[in-house]
């Protein structure tokens, strides 16, 4: 009863919704409790939101601005594009994340857990790793410099996990100017550690392959491309056992599809085998987010 209830619209609904809540949640708690007590500067516009407040502390405008406000301003081009460029679901998702994260980094007032500077490193990486992870495993973005990322990949076809990289090394040398290089490895530190989390709970930046074995390939094909914009190939396979004639189903996706795709699956049959892989480069005609919502424009799937 509570899966078939989770796998109803309303039932997404509301897991986007406490996915959302506790994403904000995370981000405000690693900020806020761990972080800027401690001088650690976290990755990617939260961290460059910091930079911008340690330039500023000790003038006028540091009473009027927050690390949390400083975060909204910062992603205001960033989701303009994003709603320009991405689509919309994608976006208002997004929207709502940066959202909240601003609301609730407000409610939660800046206090040292630990004067350890390391512990506040690995246990802030932890808990904005676990917020940033879930929402990347229920197909929604924290926004920030993913929205770069995403906007660059539309144009080139190409994964750019430069840009993660690019951007955290800029936030560390601006922590070791501003505070000491010591505090920019434990940034390091925490923002390495953040890193993992994610991957630990879902993926990193990447193409993925999978292959689902249902006893109706027809009708998950159908469901697939319904929520999927994808081409699924079918291939021929016999159980070892058995030896069964089998139909497997393989589509090449991105990370922010995984969710639906599951989703799509298992609403068809929920006995179905799915096993995820991960592609090391993929050629050829990978649609981009926005090829994807022009053949959802054009009613081709």
């Amino acid at each position: 009863m509570l899966t078939s209830f989770v796998r109803s619209s309303q039932g997404q609904r509301i897991l986007s919704g406490v996915v959302l809540w506790l994403s904000a949640l995370c981000f405000a708690v690693a900020l806020n409790l761990f972080y800027v007590p401690n001088l650690i500067f976290s990755n990617g516009v939260p961290g460059l939101a910091q930079i911008i407040l340690a330039i500023f502390k000790d003038t006028p405008l540091a009473n009027l601005l927050t690390a949390g406000n400083l975060y909204f301003i910062l992603n205001i081009p960033l989701m303009i594009l994003s709603w320009l460029y991405l689509g919309r679901r994608f976006s208002i998702l997004t929207v709502t994340s940066i959202f909240l994260s601003t609301l609730v980094s407000n409610w939660v007032p800046i206090q040292q857990v630990t004067d350890n500077t390391l512990l506040a490193a690995i246990a802030g990486g932890v808990i904005s790793g676990i917020g940033v992870g879930l929402l990347i495993k229920f197909g929604m973005s924290s926004g920030g410099f993913d929205i770069i990322a995403l906007l660059i990949a539309k144009k080139t076809g190409r994964n750019v996990g430069f840009m993660s990289f690019l951007t955290n090394g800029l936030v560390i040398v601006g922590a070791g100017f501003l505070n000491s290089w010591e505090y920019a490895l434990y940034s390091c530190i925490a923002i390495f550690i953040a890193g993992m989390v994610i991957d630990a709970i879902h993926t990193g930046e990447q193409r993925l392959t999978a292959f689902v074995i249902s006893q109706e390939p027809n009708q998950v094909v159908k469901a697939i491309q319904e929520r999927v914009i994808r081409g699924v190939t079918l291939l021929e396979g016999q159980g070892a056992f058995s030896h069964q004639p089998k139909q497997v189903l393989m589509v090449v996706l991105s990370r922010y599809e995984l969710y639906d795709l599951q989703q799509a699956v298992l609403s068809v049959d929920s006995q179905a085998f799915i096993n995820v892989v991960q592609s090391t480069m993929v050629t050829g005609n990978f649609l981009n987010r926005q090829q994807q919502a022009d053949l959802r424009k054009e009613s081709i799937f």
